[in-house]
């Protein structure tokens, strides 16, 4: 037990006349400290001093802990210094400091002194860090001037949309025979698909919202704070198997210092978000948090009332277990000290709903849920993929041996074509974990759209779709057969696919397909592969489709089929193509591809160019593939007249 200045039981007394008057003096209503800025510099802060902080233990009632100054840690950050505390009381001797604890007021002498800010993980002593009062009082509370409050967090790279992962070296060597081995080797690394997510099957929403949005950002372009960060640390998470968050103001004043706040992520039949508690309140205007959630600047998220159940004991680090309650503002900006923003109007939310078909004979009905996710072009994509893999895991799995179908519907306010023809997500999945494999499929569409460097993407609605079946219809593609020689261009060759199921006997696939009137004689390859196989096959036959120059670029890229229960026969012929500001040019003019080589435009000549392509749906996820070498034999020429017998 931490032993404190025989002044300290004093203070303690005080805090609990305070406690005991709450018909008389309410919790955390100190007229110094709320009707004004009145507050205790730090120069005027001394190791030893006494004072206390508001917080909620439980429920919604402010409550009071002790505080004891440790000292002071002068500018440990550009323009900033931290206040050291120990605390006491309501058992945080045992506890230490516990997530959510986040902007508590603390007072020293009478005064406002800071916002308890953050804590360590495996202390043996309550000690927290506080970010000064000055700091705090020096957020903003009005909007942003300007349109752009939903600032976009980084440009994506059109990679992401990658999910089957580059083609191995064996595909690529039967595809480009006279590449030498490290061009190969080159080629097989040069995609980058999105990582998919290390997850156990059954993630708490916790841990899952939080390896989400670590991964989220791709290398280099600015990590999202782990769960581990100082950052996220005291701030904890709220989450609820149903209910709905309340828009209703409440009948008093939604906060006052200590209380307990949320930031709802999501809401609806399931709740998200992160509790905190309320630093600073006058008439309108909030404070809270003491350290930034996302560093993100302006924002547009909403602020929400929330209930504490109790402080959950760690050795690692204790949190708060809350749940969010109405929803009464805004939050206007997300900076170093902390969150501000005011009680009133509230920020409109995206609803996604969920269709869940589970299988047939498993003794459980169909379900249907509904969400609302923050606005939030870096958060939306992540929450969406929460809610979907939740709404599966109510009564499906994610674990056993069955096949999932998805049909996804984004709805748009902008851009026009998006507006006026909805983008639709399609593909399938099988097997354990593979839902959580789907995690980049879903998001990455979805970032690429909302974080465009061209111009705003608004998202309005998301309406899921996901059938469960079993068993599970996964099958792999071993061979091609067919004519050695193509017959003459506009002629119909036809070709068998092999495919062995999981289960069962090899099935063969018939295939015909119409050859071009042009086609010229040559050597061909013909590749039966996935659609999503070949959809990160076009990283290295066409380097320049992933570098686009508008928005409708991007649009055009996402709506490309790439399923993996599409089965694609593609006839490829020599590279001749090529690929300008993200679109392939099929026989440019010989002086068109001479000015483009002279110039210094960006054009990269195709691998290899489809001369025809067909792509069939099946019943099973496939992998594999299979590469048959062709020919077209040039048409005899005839006799000269002279040789005629």
């Amino acid at each position: 037990m931490t032993k404190f200045s025989s002044t300290f039981p004093n203070i303690i007394a005080g805090c609990l006349l305070i406690i005991g008057l709450t018909g008389l003096i309410k919790p955390g209503s100190c007229p110094a400290a709320e009707s004004d800025r009145d507050f205790i510099p730090l120069a005027e802060i001394s190791q030893g001093m006494t004072g206390y902080g508001l917080t909620v233990f439980q429920g919604s009632t402010v409550d009071t802990f002790g505080v004891k100054v440790v000292g002071v840690q002068e500018n440990i950050r550009a323009d900033g210094s931290l206040l050291i505390v120990e605390v006491s009381g309501h058992g945080l001797e045992l506890s230490s400091i516990a997530q959510g604890m986040s902007g508590s007021p603390i007072y020293l002498d009478g005064r406002f002194a800071g916002a308890l800010a953050f804590g360590w993980g495996g202390a043996l002593k309550p000690i927290a860090g506080v970010t000064p009062a000055a700091e705090m009082l020096a957020l903003p509370t009005v909007p942003a001037a300007g349109p752009e409050t939903r600032s976009r967090m980084y440009a994506p790279d059109l990679r992401s949309l990658i999910i089957a992962g580059p083609p191995d070296r064996e595909m690529i060597q039967d595809l480009f025979p006279d590449l030498s081995g490290e061009e190969i080797k080159d080629l097989a690394s040069f995609a980058d698909p999105v990582r998919q997510v290390d997850s156990p099957a059954w993630p708490t929403p916790r841990d899952m919202i939080m390896t989400l949005l670590a991964d989220l950002v791709p290398e280099g372009a600015g990590k999202l704070p782990g769960p581990d960060s100082w950052i996220v640390q005291p701030t904890g998470f709220a989450a609820a198997t149903s209910g709905s968050a309340s828009t209703e103001p409440p009948a008093g004043p939604a906060f006052r210092p200590g209380s307990a706040c949320a930031i709802p992520l999501i809401i609806g039949d399931a709740k998200l978000g992160a509790i905190g508690t309320v630093t600073w309140v006058q008439d309108d205007q909030v404070l809270m948090m003491g350290h930034p959630f996302m560093q993100r600047g302006p924002v547009d998220w909403p602020l929400a009332t929330a209930e504490v159940l109790t402080v959950f004991p760690s050795r690692q680090m204790s949190f708060k277990i809350g749940s969010i309650g109405q929803i009464v503002g805004t939050v206007h900006h997300d900076q170093r000290a902390g969150l501000s923003g005011r009680t009133g109007p509230a920020p409109a939310m995206v609803p996604v709903s969920v269709k869940l078909d589970l299988p047939s004979g498993s003794g459980t009905e169909n379900r249907s849920y509904e969400f609302q996710i923050v606005n939030d072009p870096g958060l939306a994509p992540t929450l969406v993929f929460w809610t979907l893999y939740n709404s599966l895991l109510v009564a499906g799995d994610d674990a056993s041996r069955q096949t999932m179908r998805y049909r996804i519907e984004t709805v748009w306010e902008s851009p026009a074509s998006l507006a006026a023809d909805p983008l639709v997500l399609e593909g399938v999945t099988a097997g354990p974990g593979g839902a959580m494999g789907l995690a980049g499929e879903w998001m990455a569409p979805l970032s690429l759209l909302l974080n465009n460097p061209f111009s705003e993407a608004r998202l309005k609605e998301v309406r899921a779709h996901l059938v469960m079946t079993r068993p599970m219809e996964t099958a792999t593609i071993i061979g091609v057969s067919g004519p050695r020689s193509l017959p003459a261009p506009g002629a119909v060759a036809v070709f068998q696919v092999t495919v062995q199921p999981r289960l069962g006997e090899k099935r063969v696939v018939e295939v015909p397909l119409q050859l071009p009137v042009n086609l010229e004689p040559g050597p061909y390859r013909i590749l039966a592969a996935s659609a999503a196989e070949l959809f990160a096959f076009e990283a290295q036959r066409a380097t320049g489709r992933f570098q686009v120059a508008n928005l409708n670029s991007i649009i055009d890229l996402l709506r490309t089929g790439r399923s993996r229960s599409t089965l694609v026969l593609g006839l490829l012929a020599p590279g001749r193509n090529r690929i300008i500001l993200g679109k392939e040019m099929h026989n440019l003019p010989g002086s068109v591809s001479r000015l483009i080589r002279s110039g210094n435009m960006q054009a990269p000549k195709t691998l290899a160019d489809y001369a025809i392509r067909s792509d069939q749906p099946t019943d099973w996820v496939l992998d594999g593939h299979a590469v048959r070498a062709l020919i077209l034999p040039a048409a005899a020429k005839p006799f000269k007249e002279e040789r005629r017998p």
